[in-house]
C-alpha cells in the first residue's frame, strides 16, 4: 500500500470543506492541482485554459446580483454598479462531471444567500463576507 497511500484522491465533501475555509481563486487552483488519479497523474488538467471576455456595463436600474444580457450585442451584459464591484474577476469553470465549487453563506447583514465563488463582498448590501 506504500505508493498508493501517498495519492490524494478528492471527494466532494473534502473539496466543499476546503472551499468553505478558503474561497479565494488562487487557493482553489492550488488545491485542485494537488489531486491525482489512480494512475498517479494529475486529476485536473490545469494547463488547458480558455478565456471568455464579456463586457458588463453599469446600470443602476438593474437589481443587485443580476446580470441582464444585452439583446443586441453578444457577450454584453448590464448590471448594477455594486454588483460589478462585488463580483470576482476570475472564475473557475469546469466541464461536465466537475464538482461544483459552490460555497453558500447567508450574509450576516441582509440575510441574502450568496455563493462565495462569485462574490468578494455581498452584492446586495455591500457587507464584508468574512
Amino acid at each position: 500500500m506504500g505508493e498508493n497511500a501517498s495519492m490524494k484522491t478528492p471527494n466532494d465533501q473534502e473539496i466543499r470543506k476546503f472551499l468553505q475555509e478558503k474561497h479565494d481563486p488562487q487557493s482553489q487552483l492550488e488545491k485542485l492541482k494537488s489531486y491525482s488519479n489512480a494512475a498517479n497523474s494529475p486529476l485536473f488538467n490545469t494547463d488547458y485554459h480558455e478565456t471568455y471576455d464579456v463586457n458588463i456595463l453599469p446600470d443602476p436600474k438593474i437589481s443587485p446580483a443580476k446580470f441582464i444580457p444585452d439583446p443586441l450585442r453578444p457577450n454584453v451584459f448590464r448590471a448594477h454598479p455594486v454588483t460589478i464591484r462585488a463580483m470576482r474577476k476570475e472564475l473557475f469553470m469546469g466541464g461536465v462531471d466537475f464538482v461544483d465549487l459552490e460555497c453558500l453563506r447567508i450574509c450576516g447583514s441582509c440575510k441574502h444567500e450568496i455563493d462565495l465563488q462569485f462574490w468578494q463582498f455581498c452584492p446586495y448590501c455591500e457587507a464584508s463576507i468574512n
